[in-house]
Parts: C-alpha cells; structure tokens; sequence
C-alpha cells in the first residue's frame, strides 16, 4: 500500500500570508512536470505577489494562506493523471484525503502543470475543497500567466466567466453573470447607480444574451485587465469577510 502523505513546505520569505488557524481562504500549491523546482518556486512567488496586490485579497492577509506541496516526480505520476476528457488531469483521492487531515479544512488545490495548455477550474466556492489547474505553457509571459492564475481562482470562488466568444461552461447566475436586465439589476444595480465603471452589458458565459457588469475584468479578458471589478471585489470580499464565522 502507497502511504506517502506530503509534506508541505511555505517559505515565509515567499509567503506573504500567514495566520494562525486554517479557515479562510487555503491554497495548496502542486507543482507538475516542471524540471527545475526552482523554475516552480519562482512561479509561486509570482503568485504570491501579485495575490497581494489585487484586490481585494489585499485586504485580508490574516484569511489567507499559501502552501506548496513537496513532492517528487515518481509522486507526481503516481498522484496525478492525465486523462482526454475535461479537465485534463485527476488527483487521486488519497492525496486530497491526506491533505484535508494535514490541513482539517477546506482548500483549493491549484496545479501548476510546467508543460499543460490547458487552464481550467471547477465553479466552486469558499468552503468546498475544489481544484484549479494552470496549464503554464499556455502563457506567453510571467504577467499572463499570473492574470490566468486569478481568473481560474475566481472561478474556484464562485466567479463565473464574463466572456462573449468563448465556450458555455456554465450557465448565468450570481454574482457577475445575469441571464437577464432584471436579475442584473438585482446583482449589481445599486453599482450601476455609483460607479462609472459598472454597466449592464451584453454578453457572459459564452452568450450575449446574457447580461455582465464591465466591459472588461479579469473574469473576462484576463489578458489585458488588471483587476477583478467592482461588482466582483464586492462579492470576493464579502466571502472573504464570512470565511471562518
């Protein structure tokens, strides 16, 4: 019988989160085909920072924290696996099962595959332990890739895509993704009303009947936006806010 139980490691030169008990927003970071680990620990420390400076998990350094997950390449094959359906990889369920007693919460585990092109996330949220997979090759630079890490994360919190030409993987609903006028103005109206910058405008989760709150947010065009958005910082915040009551 496997009983390898990881071990995890977090830097605290390298982790700017620390607290003292475990609710709260836990991400478990599992390197996957990388050849260098310190290729994997430069890309965490990416992460890290700029987790700091978005908003608006820089406002809750004491709900927050980074872990990496030590593992060797012969553990990795056995723990992980690629698959042709979607998502691309499965974690075997020991390993999510010694995580959740070295850790005794929720977590997200985000897989940082050195060689995947595909970046995926299950619509989740705070309290459900749940997986994020970030396909590194994907990305042409250190910044897209960090921007794709954020957006999958917000899928894991219960974000869901704001993009027009893109595949429907999930249909509308709150916070960011109206299915009409109506249930926007219920999301987001009083933003509407207050902020330049919150509209109601066609087009979400692959449809442009479909009602978002920006033109642009990094759950739409993770490329190019450097923030989540109002009507989504309101609603991170909020989970942020309730983690651990």
């Amino acid at each position: 019988m496997f009983l390898f139980i990881p071990a995890f490691s977090c830097a605290f030169e390298v982790d700017p989160y620390q607290k003292e008990d475990n609710s709260g927003l836990n991400l478990i970071f599992l390197p996957l085909n990388y050849s260098k680990k310190s290729d994997f620990t430069l890309d965490f420390e990416r992460i890290a920072v700029r987790l700091k400076k978005t908003l608006p998990f820089s406002e809750f350094a004491d709900k927050i924290s980074l872990y990496q997950v030590d593992i060797s390449p012969e553990e990795e094959k056995l723990f992980v696996k690629e698959t042709q359906g979607f998502p691309p990889l499965v974690i075997r369920r020991d390993l999510l099962q010694n995580i959740s007693h070295s850790l005794q919460s929720s977590y997200k585990l985000v897989v940082v595959d050195a060689k995947g092109g595909v970046s995926c996330a299950e619509l989740s949220d705070l309290a459900r332990v749940s997986l994020i997979i970030v396909g590194r090759s994907r990305y042409s630079s250190a910044d897209s890739f960090v921007q794709g890490f954020l957006h999958e994360l917000g899928h894991s919190l219960g974000l869901r895509d704001e993009c027009v030409n893109c595949r429907q993987l999930s249909g509308p609903g709150y916070p960011n993704c109206a299915a009409n006028k109506e249930d926007a103005v219920k999301y987001w109206g009083d933003l509407a009303v207050k902020d330049n910058g919150v509209n109601f405008i066609a087009g979400c989760c692959g449809n442009r009947k479909y009602i978002r709150p920006t033109l642009g947010s990094l759950m739409n065009d993770a490329d190019k936006a450097g923030d989540y958005g109002a009507v989504n910082e309101r609603y991170l915040r909020q989970v942020l806010i309730n983690s651990g009551r």
